[in-house]
């Protein structure tokens, strides 16, 4: 037995015990175990250790702690504030375009009716989601799904 297989097992023995190697690195394990009191009291140990953590329990908080827990973790207020940004650069950026409309009446340049169109197109396509989302939300059948 070879050092170089010896380590290459010892590597595997946590796949192995995941069931997560093919058929053929399977074998290996197995063949290298029947071999090896070393690596057989490895992945006896590994063994006890995963069904030990698999019988542990773990404490679930109250209810009303993970309720507090979710409105403290919220996003509102995020997007509230996302939507009161993307509202008022609209805004200024519709009373920039009055302003410098009303000062300085001249036809425009090529530039800035490709930027304008690509904001508009943002804005609508921005729009149109908000909307569809709207006319969804009262039959959205997942809205009032608590844990």
């Amino acid at each position: 037995m070879t050092d170089q297989l010896h380590e290459e097992v010892r590597q595997m023995l946590s796949a192995y015990l995941d069931g997560e190697l093919t058929q053929a690195d399977s074998q290996k394990v197995r063949v290298h175990l029947s071999r090896c009191e070393e690596c057989r009291r490895t992945h006896e140990e590994l063994a006890r250790l995963q069904e030990m953590t698999r019988s542990l329990e773990f404490a679930q908080p109250p209810e009303a702690r993970m309720k507090e827990l979710e409105k403290s973790l919220s996003v509102q207020a995020p997007r509230r504030l996302g939507w009161f940004f993307i509202l008022a650069g609209i805004a200024a950026w519709l009373i920039y375009g009055a302003g410098t409309w009303v000062r300085h009446w001249r036809p425009p340049t090529v530039e800035e009716l490709i930027a304008s169109a690509v904001v508009i197109g943002f804005v609508m396509l921005f729009a149109s989601v908000v909307i569809e989302r709207l006319r969804q939300l009262p039959h959205d059948k997942y809205r009032r799904i608590e844990k």
